[in-house]
């Protein structure tokens, strides 16, 4: 089962008075988009990358979100699948394996910190400790780490100047796996329909509850 969703951001671990001032610049910016944004939809690109595979899983989509905690992830095939939090609980639908899992949405995005912010669960400055790895001409590419559990694994953002959006979302796992995700044709706080945000599960379809739930 491939699951991952994408992601985003805090504390400053520069070496400098220059670069503390780059990174706190770059996360102003980034906590000011997200502050003004209240629904945004975009495609994406997903590539994974682990060392027991021997290639990398490319996917592709389009994401939608509704702060506070709404979202849906539509995987196109041949590797299709259906991600969407309604606020309450998380669904994740696997048509091929007729096979949805059910679990609650606080708590599994407690268990993916790197991934809470942009779900509309997270915050800045209390949930991470941040540096700024690279400052580009027209990049800052941030590097996150959880506060709480650094061990579940870390989060790294490429973010425009221009207007501060995420080009890109880096998450890694402690065990190596990485999974990229790059954002293209965004649009920010247009109408979205509620029934995106909603999922009742097909007649025929096994609903599983992972056990940590």
């Amino acid at each position: 089962m491939r699951v991952s969703l994408p992601i985003l951001l805090a504390l400053a671990l520069a070496a400098g008075p220059a670069a503390d001032d780059a990174l706190g610049h770059a996360l102003a910016r980034l906590q000011s988009r997200y502050e003004t944004t209240r629904t945004l939809t975009a495609d994406f690109r997903q590539s994974v990358e682990s060392p027991t595979l021997g290639s990398p899983l490319e996917s592709h989509g389009t994401v939608a979100f509704e702060k506070p905690n709404r979202m849906r992830w539509d995987y196109a095939a041949p590797d299709r699948q259906l991600i969407i939090g309604d606020g309450k609980t998380l669904w994740i639908y696997q048509p091929e394996e007729k096979q949805v899992i059910k679990a609650p949405l606080a708590e599994a995005f407690q268990a993916r910190t790197p991934i809470s912010f942009l779900g509309g669960l997270g915050r800045v400055e209390r949930d991470f400790q941040a540096s700024l790895e690279r400052d580009e001409p027209a990049r800052w590419v941030l590097h996150l780490v959880p506060r709480k559990d650094a061990g579940i694994g870390a989060l790294t953002l490429v973010v425009r100047k221009a207007d501060a959006a995420v080009e890109e979302a880096r998450v890694t796992d402690p065990l190596g796996t990485t999974t990229r995700i790059a954002f293209a044709h965004e649009r920010r706080n247009v109408p979205l329909d509620g029934a995106l945000f909603r999922f009742t599960p097909p007649p025929g379809v096994d609903v599983v509850r992972p056990p940590a739930y």
